[in-house]
């Protein structure tokens, strides 16, 4: 056996890059889509719920809607944290509440 074992480098990292599983393009793009559109349903869904209701803000709903917003924005790719991306739709979701309890006292 020898002292010093040459390695090939350029063979080595062909190797390692060709052991790593291919992705399925296919099958990823459909199920993207689907995903995206399960998730706009429901973003829809919590939005349409009443955030004031009987004098008092929803906070329940209000946090419902913000969830599906964020998860939403998610899915389309934005880039942004989990905390970001749930504040803007807790503002977002909080000012929506704020214009119903300004409609519904009119």
């Amino acid at each position: 056996m020898a002292l010093h074992r040459k390695i090939d480098w350029n063979t080595a990292m062909r190797n390692m890059r060709a052991d790593r599983a291919k992705p399925v393009a296919a099958g990823l793009l459909a199920s993207v889509s689907l995903e995206r559109a399960r998730l706009d349903r429901l973003a829809k869904e919590a939005a349409s719920r009443p955030l004031f209701v009987a004098g008092s803000f929803d906070r329940s709903a209000i946090m419902t809607a913000a969830i599906a917003q964020a998860r939403l924005q998610r899915a389309k790719g934005n880039k942004a944290s989990w905390s970001q991306l749930l504040a803007s739709a807790l503002k977002f979701a909080c000012i929506c509440a704020k214009q119903q309890r300004a409609f519904a006292t009119h």
